[in-house]
């Protein structure tokens, strides 16, 4: 019974192949999630391809319109509403920190520019599936066939053979195995049942004809191999019994490739949206302290044009340098308008790369402090950490090395296809497939192993020239010198890169030290220049002069902090290692359980600490008294600057001018000196600002007018040491010249 070992041999090795259990790709963690996202709703809901899904926006704020209610965010929670629910941005490195604004656009079969995390975190997961496609060339081929046949023809000869009924029951298993060959194992019956039976014959009517049979065929050049059937899109086949051999997808190391491509691309997308995400909250940052340096400019302004109005009108000054001190006070008017704009459009930049709405009635206030420590990294570390991490880098590596495996298939296809064939079948006949009798039984008679038939050889297809093949092969060569060029210019790039951000580093931190003494020497030089202009020795020009400067230089201090706090997230970016340095991993499968509990504590405990937070930095209290030393510059520590919160404590109205300019006049310089009386300027109303830190003010009070002996400073004016202590609180106009005043 040499037959029973080879059925038993050939089942354990069929079923070794093909495993004990199918491998499911969706896991129940999956499963569960895909049930929570209710996308089983996307199947059969006709209405979302229809009607779209918006809600309901409020009015948007504007230069005029901006009192909102302050939602305090912190640098980590922006990172975390961007995961969450964010956009990359615009994937540039010369210029980072602002949204995508372009919509998608259709790319022939797909709809392709959306930049949102929750569209792209999906590409990994699509590619995916590609892998168990991949292997599915390699699962068993079970065919089952059955037919019934009648044939009723007139009865002439030997066709006597053919009149009756007939019925055919066919089964086979098929592997294809990982070395490109194929074994199978099929059995089959034949049934017959002839009409009128030829006399003289000795046949068996009716009659079962059952067969056992088993094949093995292998490839001997073309295909053949572990490796190289891992690289092919398609399996060999067989030339005995065909069947389909895949090629949907590319082969199952270079899927594996795929996906690892796409899990660098997606961790590419990640970190330029934590850059973007970065820039743009220091940038809010830079807009609110923009903001403040340019009413602290019209402050010291309109401290000026009260000057020149009370010489003016005691006939002191001509009606030029009065309107001079107006031009200055309407320029400074103009910077901070443009201010407010910039503030409004930082803000909407961080939302949109959040994924928050544009308009939500609140606006955004950053909470965190920025570096002001020098950073100096090592540069080699740097640069090993660069060749290693970049995700572009990964990427390029990656494709070089799929073009070395290309090649290696297309070499492959230069070889003949030579083929070993071998089958080996046991037969059996009966005229039922039970029964008793060794005769009339065909299954025992199959198993008695008396008939038997087998079959070895060789097949072999060559195609003469095989310019194809040596066609594919040339592009494949070509594919591989290009995709290594590739790889070198991209570490060229990246260490370009790297270079141009590891300089910026001690650029912009050294030029915070160069920005904050500018400050100071203008605030020294704007004191001594004022004080000359209280005393009548100091001419106009120098003074307006010096305002200027001195705007312009604590502008300069915050937008080189700015750019310091931005290089360090570019040279982190450039390093590959900004994911690490925001605590950001990425991970494949559902969220674990774990991570989700630790996310509803941090959760629970920031609500907690933003009540004591407001509680602590209150923005409708009554404004600090910078005399006291309340706040200021030279309070905080030394290695750390102010947070935007602290600037909104202070809510003074601004300085405001209402009434036209005078018309030219002669200059009285017979005018005797005038007394102390009231020369202040008219008041009005103008509600809440958004934010002015100035001392408070219970009126505009009297000033008195100049004269040449030296008077004392007022105490609205800014020292050396602290550029935000004393700005003057007297209302701002509302209205001037027909037009309103944000």
């Amino acid at each position: 019974m040499r037959w029973k070992h080879v059925v038993v041999g050939l089942a354990l090795t069929v079923a070794g192949a093909a495993g004990c259990k199918q491998q499911c790709f969706l896991l129940e963690p999956d499963y569960q999630a895909y049930q929570k996202t209710s996308l089983p709703k996307l199947d059969c809901d006709p209405e979302l391809s229809v009607q779209p899904a918006t809600a309901a926006i409020p009015t948007p704020s504007n230069v005029f319109d901006l009192d909102r209610p302050i939602r305090y965010l912190s640098l980590s929670e922006a990172i975390a509403i961007a995961l969450e629910n964010g956009t990359t941005g615009t994937q540039t490195v010369v210029n980072p920190g602002f949204a995508n604004d372009n919509l998608v656009t259709f790319g022939g079969r797909t709809v392709a520019g959306s930049d949102s995390i929750r569209a792209f975190a999906l590409d990994p997961a699509i590619v995916g599936p590609d892998i168990e496609s991949s292997l599915s060339k390699f699962d068993v081929q079970w065919n089952t066939s059955v037919t019934w046949n009648t044939t009723d023809t007139p009865l002439q000869g030997l066709n006597q053979f053919n009149v009756g009924e007939t019925a055919t029951a066919t089964t086979s298993l098929l592997k294809p195995l990982p070395s490109g060959g194929v074994t199978g194992i099929s059995f089959s019956t034949q049934y017959q049942n002839l009409t009128n039976p030829p006399l003289g014959f000795t046949v068996l009517n009716p009659s079962y004809a059952p067969t056992l049979q088993f094949q093995f065929e292998q490839p001997l050049l073309q295909g053949f191999g572990v490796e190289i059937n891992q690289l092919r899109a398609t399996h060999p086949g067989s030339v005995l019994t065909p069947f389909p051999t895949g090629g949907r997808v590319e082969g199952i190391v270079i899927t594996r490739l795929r996906f690892d491509q796409a899990r660098a691309e997606f961790q590419r997308d990640v970190h330029f949206m934590l850059l973007n995400v970065e820039t743009a909250y220091w940038n809010l940052y830079g807009s609110y302290w923009d903001l403040y340096s340019q009413e602290a400019a019209l402050r010291q302004a309109f401290e000026a044009w009260k000057i020149n109005k009370a010489r003016y009108e005691a006939g002191r000054i001509p009606v030029q340098d009065f309107a001079q001190t107006r031009q200055q006070y309407e320029q400074f008017r103009g910077n901070r308008l443009s201010a407010l704009g910039q503030v409004l459009r930082s803000e909407r930049q961080l939302r949109a790369l959040l994924g928050m709405p544009a308009e939500d009635g609140k606006r955004l206030v950053p909470t965190d402090s920025p570096t002001l420590t020098p950073y100096q990294p090592d540069w080699n570390t740097a640069v090993n950490e660069a060749l290693a991490l970049r995700p572009e880098l990964i990427l390029a590596r990656e494709d070089l090395k799929f073009r070395q495996l290309d090649l290696i298939n297309t070499k492959n296809l230069l070889l003949p296809d030579l083929r070993f064939v071998s089958t080996y079948g046991l037969n059996g006949l009966g005229t039922s497939l039970d029964g008793s009798g060794t005769t009339s039984n065909a299954l025992r008679s199959l198993a008695s192993d008396r008939f038997v038939d087998w079959t070895v050889g060789l097949r072999l297809n060559y195609v003469l020239g095989y310019r194809d093949a040596h066609a594919q092969t040339r592009e494949a060569r070509l594919n591989l010198e290009r995709s290594y060029y590739v790889l070198r210019d991209q570490e060229r790039k990246a260490m370009s890169f790297l270079v141009d951000q590891w300089r910026d580093l001690f650029e912009f931190h050294y030029q915070i030290e160069i920005q904050k003494s500018q400050r100071e020497a203008a605030a020294v030089q704007l004191q001594a220049r004022f004080q000359e202009f209280l005393a009548g020795r100091g001419t106009l020009d120098i003074l307006l002069e010096s305002q200027r400067v001195w705007a312009s230089a604590l502008q300069s201090e915050y937008d080189s902090i700015v750019r310091y706090n931005n290089a360090l997230a570019g040279f982190e970016f450039a390093k590959g290692t900004i994911l690490q340095r925001d605590n950001v991993a990425i991970s494949e499968g559902p969220l674990p359980q774990a991570a989700q509990v630790r996310a509803t504590e941090h959760l629970r405990e920031r609500n907690k600490a933003l009540v004591l937070f407001e509680r602590s930095n209150p923005v409708n209290k009554a404004p600090c008294d910078f005399e006291k030393g309340n706040w200021g510059i030279a309070d905080l520590p030394k290695n750390d600057a102010p947070t935007i919160p602290a600037l909104l404590e202070g809510r003074a109205p601004l300085p405001e001018i209402n009434e036209p300019m005078p018309t030219a006049k002669p200059v009285d310089r017979t005018a005797t000196k005038p007394d102390n009386s009231t020369n202040s300027a008219t008041q009005s109303s103008v509600g809440k600002m958004w934010f002015a830190p100035s001392t408070p003010s219970s009126s505009t009070g009297s000033m008195a007018a100049p004269s040449d002996s030296p008077r004392t400073l007022p105490s609205s004016f800014p020292s050396a040491d602290n550029p935000l202590r004393n700005m003057p609180s007297v209302p701002l106009p509302t209205d001037i010249g027909g037009a309103r005043m944000p």
